[in-house]
């Protein structure tokens, strides 16, 4: 069954979603397919952003937050520590002008 993973970060969201884009999106874009990887989306929120990633499984929503490379990323990446929060999927609709490269 498909997962959303949902991670918050505090602190101005150019500068979050930039250290994202240049430091952790190449690693994660490399491991998530092995991991079952769907989708991502960053967000702006009030208070700085929030990435929503889309998984086939638990498992592998789990397997990839523990890959060595993608936490040497974010730590590179001097990003705050996150909250997470996972969230099974019941329906789910996306309209192909939604997808993006």
């Amino acid at each position: 069954m498909a997962v959303v993973s949902i991670m918050k970060m505090q602190g101005d969201p150019d500068e979050l979603a930039r250290k994202l884009r240049e430091q952790v999106r190449p690693i994660a874009q490399e491991l998530a397919p092995k991991h079952g990887g769907l989708g991502n989306i960053v967000a702006k929120t009030s208070d700085g952003i929030m990435v929503i990633n889309l998984w086939e499984n638990e498992e592998g929503r789990h397997a990839m937050a523990e890959e060595p490379q993608v936490r040497e990323a974010l730590q590179a990446a001097d990003l705050p520590a996150p909250g997470f929060e996972g969230y099974e999927v019941l329906d789910m609709v996306i309209r192909q002008e939604a997808v993006t490269t």
